[in-house]
């Protein structure tokens, strides 16, 4: 099994990639796409930095857990990581609904879009970080 210094590497990467890359598409996409200004999810690079950084901190934590106690945790891990993405797009999506409108003005689906791509960015860095990056735990462990 992978140390702790490497789970603290590969997390730290995770996190790093996941902030470069989620940074990346809101830049690009606020530059090409028309977003309203009052939308605040993408209104400036704040709150796209404080979810990616609690949002990368919970899945190095998440798995940590799975390496522990998983014979095969990097297949667990994506499988938690693919459901949780899916769960991620909800709140989005609500974001188009009326009951959502006055509490974020400006959702536009262009604005919404965004968001889901910048949750597969980050997803596709986190877990490239901390299962795919050198072969991963699981296939250092159980050949």
């Amino acid at each position: 099994m992978a140390s702790a210094k490497s789970l603290w590497k590969s997390g730290a990467i995770a996190i790093g990639g996941a902030l470069v890359a989620t940074l990346a598409v809101r830049a690009v996409a606020v530059a090409v796409i028309d977003v309203p200004a009052e939308f605040p999810p993408l209104a400036g690079p704040g709150p796209t930095i404080f979810f990616t950084l609690v949002s990368g901190a919970v899945a190095v934590g998440v798995y940590g857990l799975v390496r522990r106690s998983s014979q095969r945790p990097d297949r667990l891990f994506r499988g938690i990581a693919a459901v949780v993405l899916l769960l991620s797009f909800l709140p989005d999506l609500w974001l188009l609904s009326d009951g959502a409108s006055g509490a974020f003005p400006g959702a536009t689906p262009a604005g919404v879009g965004i968001l889901m791509v910048m949750h597969l960015a980050a997803a596709a860095v986190i877990v490239w970080a901390l299962t795919g990056r050198s072969g991963g735990s699981e296939e250092a462990t159980n050949g």
